[in-house]
């Protein structure tokens, strides 16, 4: 009963103090003189004088603070609001996870990519592929025909699909299925699977948003920026990419392949660097030439070209220069542009799950 009476003493408090400014000063008081009565019963009274003396606290908190309707739901309520408020607060100011969809960071960090495979296996069964999907990001994927008709000649083609007419209606698939027409040649029915494979998500990083507020970039960086301002005509405006920061402020850059030259000395740590020149049994190729088109503007596309870098401008290039829409075509970033560096890969797991390099 003196554990009750404790109790009770707190919420009456609580009570008071929570609501003093709206309650009527008469319940105040009430509540008040029901809490120096039972302090007076909890230090010698009998229980029967405890147990009046809490139904008269009981009454007064009643008064001040009337019970709601659903009390359990509100407080699961408020718990959620308080969660997501928390963790947008966290997301916007200090950690923020990315995926990433494309192939431009391959070996070091993989985009969404697909493997053909025809037909399902055992382990792509229900409900064996849930677990291969939260674990390992890997799904089978077919696509089938929205429409009768003969596959048109004409398809579309971006860095991560590819889009097929089947009577005119558009079918958009991952790149490197397995397809199973062929343009001009092949008439399908609806409900038809046209191409399948075996989907991995991108991996999916966390980038400390405010390691840039204390210490500057440094080169070998993972980062992310945003494309804002960026005009290229093959860029995706409003979006994030993620490079390696490879050029700084204030130099002048060359490619001399399989080398980066800043300011006449080749580029060869830190470490990544290094790996891009040595480790090609991996994938890595060093810095190539960009493919060259003459109907736009190339930052970074002939032999002998420079860029030189303002005092507030970096140079993101990809570790996969064979194969990356990077800084050698639209050239360099400004400093207010960059979100942060990437520090780890949270999922999928495998090889790559863990701190970044």
């Amino acid at each position: 009963m003196r554990k009750l009476a404790r109790h009770a003493l707190m919420e009456s408090r609580r009570a008071r103090y929570m609501h003093e400014d709206i309650a009527d000063q008469a319940d105040l008081s009430a509540a008040h003189d029901a809490e120096h009565a039972l302090r007076t019963a909890r230090k010698g009274g009998a229980p029967e004088e405890i147990e009046a003396a809490l139904d008269r606290v009981a009454e007064a908190i009643e008064r001040i603070a009337p019970s709601k309707p659903n009390p359990r739901l509100r407080e699961y309520v408020e718990i959620i609001v308080v969660a997501i408020a928390v963790a947008m607060a966290f997301r916007t100011y200090f950690i923020q996870p990315f995926k990433i969809p494309t192939g431009s960071m391959q070996p070091t960090l993989y985009g969404i990519s697909v493997e053909p495979q025809a037909g399902r296996q055992w382990y792509d069964q229900f409900p064996i592929n849930l677990v291969s999907l939260a674990l390992f990001g890997e799904r089978y994927q077919e696509i089938r025909a929205k429409s009768d008709g003969l596959v048109d000649m004409r398809y579309d083609e971006s860095e991560e699909a590819i889009r097929v007419y089947i009577g005119g209606v558009p079918h958009e698939m991952p790149r490197r299925m397995s397809l199973y027409v062929q343009p001009g040649k092949t008439f399908v029915r609806s409900g038809q699977i046209i191409a399948s494979g075996r989907t991995r998500m991108g991996d999916h990083i966390f980038v400390n948003k405010l390691r840039y507020n204390f210490m500057r970039p440094k080169r070998g960086d993972i980062f992310v920026f945003s494309t804002t301002g960026i005009k290229y005509e093959r860029i995706r405006p409003n979006s994030f990419y993620i490079k390696r920061m490879a050029g700084m402020p204030g130099e002048r850059l060359r490619l001399e392949p399989p080398y980066l030259v800043a300011d006449g000395k080749r580029i060869t740590e830190p470490y990544p660097f290094e790996r891009l020149l040595k480790e090609k049994d991996k994938g890595y190729n060093g810095y190539q030439l960009p493919y060259f088109d003459r109907t736009l503007h190339v930052a970074l596309g002939l032999p002998g070209e420079e860029l030189h870098l303002s005092d507030t401008e970096y140079l993101p290039l990809g570790d996969n220069t064979l194969s990356s829409l990077d800084g050698r075509y639209f050239g360099a970033v400004q400093r207010t542009s960059i979100v942060g560096p990437a520090f780890m890969v949270y999922w999928p797991l495998g090889s790559r799950w863990g701190w970044v390099q």
